[in-house]
């Protein structure tokens, strides 16, 4: 996998808040470090707040908090801290506080709110973001037309041709031949400026490249065709349940096909881009889509490919913003019964990654 080399500019990670040094005194005998360390470990601090001089009024608030935050934990299925012998408006930051911890918990990247609405309505908002980490998702295509051409590898080989009807026709995931897509202007201004080379001077360079360039068109529509085919998302259960692996290579071939075939049972509808338009940008401009770095590629080897990766840095680096999966869910009676956490991109990007690291390391 490319890692985009760019400054994202996009949000900062909480960090925990700073803790006062312990003054320095002389111990009056020694002793064994470990009873004073354990016993700061396991010390519980309080969260901290400084009450304003006005504040809402506490029946109504805290009527709303604890409605709210009891959908929130039905819904996570969390446990709640006993507060009721605490002050207002202490009883409700303590709440919040170990909710937080709890989501934090989860291994998502779950950012907990209070709100109020326009009708003074107090509620718990969470907002769910995956963190893409300046990775380009590019699945790189040849690797496994030349997977095809191994008559040994045909199970193989059709087997993961349903994982590539599943990202293509189910997850959406852009094809570099298709001409709206960001790689076939990225592949076509790359062809452009080999002609312009190759005419001022015949560089062994270009010309291997321009031979790669050939071979990712006429074999990048070849593939286009077979994945395009619906029937290889027919055949993808039975591909599964009779596929029997032999090698560490067939092994993780198949976990790939069984997790894309759980996405597709569990989320037949959801797409990768489901949740990258949520987000609210300073501009218009300056912002790396998400179709710009999840998509089908031709290779992810070779000199053609280095160089595609470099344009596609260099344009990167002049954005300051970046689409992610990005969800703001509202708990509020109107939402208890619906849970719109980000569980589908948590799985489906993890499988691109180990996809790309199966294709890379194919032949």
């Amino acid at each position: 996998m490319q890692t985009i080399q760019t400054a994202r500019g996009i949000r900062r990670k909480h960090k925990q808040a700073s803790r006062c040094a312990g003054s320095k005194k002389e111990t009056e005998q020694f002793r064994s470090a470990r009873t004073t360390a354990d016993g700061f470990l396991r010390h519980s601090f309080l969260p901290l707040f400084e009450q304003a001089k006005n504040l809402p009024d506490r029946f109504l608030v805290e009527n709303d908090f604890f409605n709210s935050l009891a959908i929130l934990t039905r819904l996570y299925g969390f446990e709640t801290m006993d507060v009721t012998n605490k002050s207002y408006p202490y009883n409700i930051l303590l709440a919040q506080t170990e909710i937080q911890k709890q989501l934090i918990q989860s291994g998502q990247d779950i950012e907990l709110k209070i709100v109020q609405d326009d009708d003074g309505t107090v509620k718990l908002v969470t907002n769910h973001t995956y963190n893409t980490s300046n990775t380009l998702y590019y699945i790189p295509v040849l690797p496994l037309f030349r997977l095809l051409q191994n008559r040994k590898q045909k199970q193989t080989a059709e087997l993961l041709l349903s994982v590539f009807a599943y990202l293509y026709h189910i997850a959406g995931i852009p094809y570099y031949r298709e001409n709206n897509s960001y790689l076939f202007y990225t592949y076509e201004c790359m062809e452009e400026w080999l002609l312009e080379d190759l005419q001022d001077e015949d560089c062994e360079s270009g010309n291997n490249m321009m031979s790669e360039l050939n071979n990712a068109v006429y074999h990048g529509d070849i593939m286009l065709r077979k994945i395009y085919n619906p029937y290889h998302l027919k055949a993808f259960e039975k591909r599964i349940e009779t596929y029997n692996p032999s090698t560490s290579f067939e092994k993780d071939c198949l976990s790939v096909g069984r997790q894309a075939l759980a996405l597709l049972r569990e989320y037949p509808g959801d797409t990768i881009f489901r949740n990258t338009s949520n987000r609210e940008f300073d501009s218009e401009e300056g912002i790396i889509r998400a179709e710009q770095y999840i998509s089908f590629i031709a290779d992810s080897d070779g000199l053609l490919y280095e160089n595609i990766a470099r344009v596609v840095n260099d344009e990167f680096n002049e954005c300051s913003q970046m689409e992610e999966p990005t969800v703001l869910q509202i708990y509020d009676t109107q939402n208890e019964l619906s849970n719109t956490a980000l569980d589908f991109e948590y799985r489906l990007f993890p499988l691109l990654n180990d996809l790309c690291t199966l294709l890379s390391n194919m032949l």
